[in-house]
């Protein structure tokens, strides 16, 4: 008969279980997966195949127990992060659909608008056509393998470990008194 540990149990699940959960989140929020059109299943077996790809060159990750606040922290840390990489990519891709909404504006193409089944709005053709290309060369560039790899990269800037939002330290100013004369109001 098979026996394990509880211990056993953590150290085996929680390596892969926080790599899984940002690269979910990553790829919910990335403008080519995160779409409707991408069914969840697939998404999620992107998430654990890339989970399971990026253990090898991902820094030890100590087991949590998966019932403590540490482990909730945890979960937050990770989807913040995932949907924050997802976000960025998805700000380029706006702001070249706003491109191409400009575009259609200016040459008068605005009456060609449409119902666009991915963003639910209402779009014009330009910014369709603009939206498709940017995708196209998106793939083409392969910007969706470095996507993957800033995900991997993201463990190293923003590590599992006992202080799950330690980089926010990192992000306060270093001199608040600096700020008291432009945020005092009286």
């Amino acid at each position: 008969m098979i026996s394990f540990t509880e211990a056993e149990l953590l150290a085996w699940i929680t390596p892969l279980l926080w790599p899984f959960l940002r690269a979910l989140a990553l790829f919910s929020s990335l403008p080519l997966l995160g779409t409707r059109v991408v069914p969840a299943r697939v998404r999620v077996a992107l998430a654990a195949l890339v989970a399971l790809a990026a253990q090898a060159s991902l820094p030890p990750i100590a087991p949590v127990a998966l019932d403590s606040w540490l482990a909730f922290m945890l979960v937050l840390q990770q989807l913040l992060i995932g949907i924050s990489l997802g976000f960025a990519v998805r700000l380029v891709f706006a702001a070249i659909e706003l491109a191409g909404e400009i575009v259609g504006l200016q040459m008068g193409l605005n009456f060609a608008g449409f119902f666009d089944p991915l963003t639910a709005s209402q779009t014009t053709a330009t910014s369709r056509f603009f939206g498709a290309i940017v995708g196209w060369l998106f793939i083409v560039i392969n910007g969706h393998l470095l996507v993957i790899a800033a995900l991997v990269d993201s463990f190293k800037a923003f590590p599992v470990g006992d202080q799950p939002f330690a980089f926010l330290q990192q992000a306060r100013p270093q001199h608040p008194e600096r700020f008291r004369p432009v945020l005092d109001l009286r």
